[in-house]
């Protein structure tokens, strides 16, 4: 009955689709799916809205009034009634402020949507490049397991023979443990992953999925660091959000100087008293319709003098945090090139390292022997460890150059179709 059950569950493993994921695909599924992405859309489709509604000021105010006063000079109950319509006609100083506050608004919010993009597609790579070197490190630790494991089963065999002892079984163990343990970490950490990009993907966590391995061959050059910092300070998000925000904080302030910014408005009243209205007016005591065009001009507002001044305070946060990122930019796109030539460095070394791991493979199997077999399974170790940090250097610059794209305000992705923006060769 447990055999029954067992080749059930192993053959319904089997049948489950595998989801093969490239980049690409793992995009288009965030696109639909992931949740940041999702609240920022609904950002940007609020600020839309707020748009409209600046654009849309003349709209009434309408209202419905009623209630019961005492009149004591009159000795009676008065029962006042209607409906009030209010319609701003212009506010000096506001109406366009706000309307260009609105779209301001609108505007950081679909850079930040463009940068959050682009964050998807980089934290895309990342994760990629970590299942693969994470898949590249359980096979070494498998590797290293297994010789560990045969060393141990030995000194268990040498011990029931009375040729090795207690201490050398005991070392073996500890050595055979700690590779097990190693091999477990790389499996956890492949297998977190994974479940890291159905996350950001949007996929089912017990749906299974293969991620594509990158291709990727790096190129020897230097970064063009003037030509990178032109572009950063063109495209990159961040530039163009802390200049909106200044933008903004002229707007408000501009909308916040109330004193002497007359407001026009229309006004309608039906029943026999006024109920609402901005400001408060006296009620009269008629029945019938009223209509009016009115006019205010605040004197006086104190409250105007401090919202303009810490609006002022702001507006040179902003434009501190601006130059400070431009600093900022000028340190990245200056660095480039040092961190470029040493990740180049890495790449050859490990280059290096692999041709040295082969030849020396070629050589244990050349030598095979039974007594050597340690030794071309310590070779062959070597050579999947060389073969793991040369993928490691690679991807190193694969993600290097993928961070110079977004930080530029380009696709990340065009790493993946050899592109060489900023890497110049003379």
């Amino acid at each position: 009955m447990i055999l029954l059950i067992s080749l059930f569950l192993l053959s319904f493993a089997f049948g489950q689709e595998v989801i093969k994921l490239t980049p690409q695909k793992a995009y288009e599924l965030a696109l639909k799916n992931n949740a940041e992405l999702k609240k920022l859309r609904y950002e940007v489709e609020s600020t839309n809205f707020q748009i409209q509604e600046a654009k849309n000021y003349f709209l009434p105010y309408i209202n419905l009034g009623a209630g019961i006063v005492y009149n004591s000079e009159a000795h009676e109950w008065e029962k006042p009634f209607g409906i009030s319509l209010v319609s701003v006609l212009y506010e000096y100083r506001k109406t366009l402020s706000r309307i260009k506050s609105a779209e301001l608004k609108h505007e950081i919010k679909k850079e930040a949507l463009k940068q959050l993009d682009r964050d998807i597609k980089l934290k895309i790579l990342e994760l990629f490049v970590k299942a693969s070197l994470y898949k590249k490190l359980t096979e070494v630790k498998r590797e290293e397991m297994a010789i560990a494991y045969v060393r141990y089963d030995r000194a268990k065999q040498k011990k029931d023979l009375g040729i090795s002892t207690n201490l050398e079984v005991y070392q073996l163990e500890s050595i055979y443990r700690e590779k097990r343990k190693d091999l477990m970490h790389a499996q956890y950490e492949y297998n977190k992953t994974l479940l890291e990009i159905k996350k950001l993907a949007g996929i089912d966590m017990n749906t299974l999925v293969d991620v594509e391995d990158l291709d990727f061959k790096p190129k020897m050059g230097q970064i063009d660091k003037e030509k990178l910092l032109q572009q950063a300070l063109k495209n990159n998000p961040v530039v163009k959000i802390k200049t909106l925000e200044l933008n903004l904080y002229d707007q408000m302030i501009e909308e916040s100087k109330n004193i002497m910014a007359p407001r026009v408005q229309l006004r309608g009243e039906i029943g026999n008293s006024i109920r609402t209205g901005t400001p408060q007016i006296r009620a009269f005591n008629q029945n019938g319709w009223r209509a009016a065009v009115e006019i205010f001009v605040p004197l006086f507002d104190p409250s105007s003098l401090y919202r303009v001044e810490s609006l002022t305070s702001y507006k040179k946060i902003a434009q501190v945090e601006l130059e400070d990122t431009i600093n900022e930019f000028k340190l990245i796109s200056n660095s480039a090139d040092y961190r470029y030539s040493y990740l180049l460095a890495q790449w050859d070394y490990a280059l290096a390292r692999n041709r040295c791991a082969e030849e020396n493979l070629t050589l244990r199997r050349s030598e095979y022997e039974l007594e050597l077999a340690f030794d071309l399974g310590y070779a062959m170790a070597e050579k999947s460890e060389a073969e793991r940090q040369l993928m490691q250097a690679k991807y190193d610059i694969l993600i290097f150059i993928a961070k110079l794209y977004s930080f530029a305000g380009l696709d990340p992705f065009l790493v993946l179709e050899k592109s060489d923006e900023f890497i110049t060769t003379d």
